[in-house]
């Protein structure tokens, strides 16, 4: 049975080995542990100061490749989409900086923005679905939109029936349906009088939230519309800037659509749009659609290329 002596002794055999750890530290080993100190926090100091001087020279490189990048665009996209009119879709999210920047790529390239369309939270909100359900399948016929077409299936078709068409006309209700997309919250568009385009520009930004499902959903929905805007015309192109590997609570449309294996058969998609390169990418990724073909372009590890073939119209 354990009894008073036993503690007693187990707590001078405690504060006795104190003793001694303080007299060693203090006396024969504080010159040993003490250099031991040093020595570690100076090779920790070296190796900051090592990793800082690599740090500044990959973001110099990174930002002397950019501007190269951007000079050697003017002269490498110019003309590349001349004659080429294009809708330009601006989702929920997108940075408007971005939508900016596009819009000045597509310029140098020569196209002609036939329109922009903003997406409104509206096209993807749970809380909307039947409304977006009813409102297209009420205007389907006057695009030729199939009625057989389920949930915001209809809706996808009817938007991107009225601002793109394969043989170069829309059809003659896309006026009016576009004005009841806009009256139901679900667009916004300039100009009023829109003009027919044969292929289409998306720019995303990241779904944010905290719930992973509702986020999954919402890219998923707006993942769908770029499909749909890719089967209307002669191809679409989805782009959105780079995502931080830090970032938390946020779900990529591109890569939501590079994950449907059908969608990303025929549609590309861009993910670091934000960068010359990136814009560079959209305009040779246009040529491909045109094309027939498709890519999934950039820097994020389910790309499949950093850049589609710079090929010539």
């Amino acid at each position: 049975m354990i009894d008073f002596r036993y503690h007693l002794v187990s707590i001078v055999s405690i504060f006795m080995a104190l003793a001694v750890g303080i007299v060693l530290g203090a006396g024969p080993l504080k010159e040993d542990i003490g250099n031991t100190l040093t020595s570690e926090v100076k090779n920790l100091r070296a190796d900051k100061a090592s990793l800082r001087s690599e740090l500044d020279a990959a973001e110099k490189g990174t930002a002397a490749r950019d501007e190269f990048t951007s000079a050697s665009n003017r002269s490498l996209l110019a003309e590349r989409l001349k004659d080429t009119t294009v809708t330009l879709v601006v989702l929920p999210g997108a940075d408007p900086n971005l939508v900016k920047s596009t819009q000045g790529t597509l310029a140098s390239a020569g196209a002609v923005v036939g329109s922009t369309i903003s997406v409104q939270d509206n096209w993807v909100d749970p809380e909307k679905a039947a409304f977006r359900a009813t409102l297209g399948q009420q205007l389907a016929s006057q695009v030729g939109v199939p009625i057989d077409q389920t949930g915001s299936d209809v809706v996808d078709a009817v938007l991107a029936r009225s601002v793109l068409a394969k043989a170069g006309s829309t059809a003659a209700g896309a006026a009016s349906a576009l004005e009841a997309l806009r009256t139901g919250d679900l667009i916004r568009y300039t100009p009023d009088n829109v003009k027919v385009a044969s292929i289409a520009v998306v720019v995303a930004g990241a779904v944010t939230g905290s719930d992973a499902a509702a986020r999954e959903d919402r890219a998923t929905g707006l993942s769908h519309l770029a499909g749909a805007l890719d089967e209307a015309g002669a191809g679409a192109i989805l782009v959105a800037p780079s995502v931080s590997p830090s970032a938390t609570n946020t779900t990529s449309v591109v890569t939501t659509s590079r994950d449907d294996s059908d969608q990303s058969k025929v549609l590309s998609t861009v993910d670091d749009a934000e960068l010359p390169m990136g814009q560079a990418s959209m305009v040779f990724g246009l040529l491909e659609q045109e094309a027939g073909k498709s890519g999934q372009y950039g820097l994020a590890s389910d790309a499949t290329a950093a850049f589609p073939q710079l090929a010539t119209k």
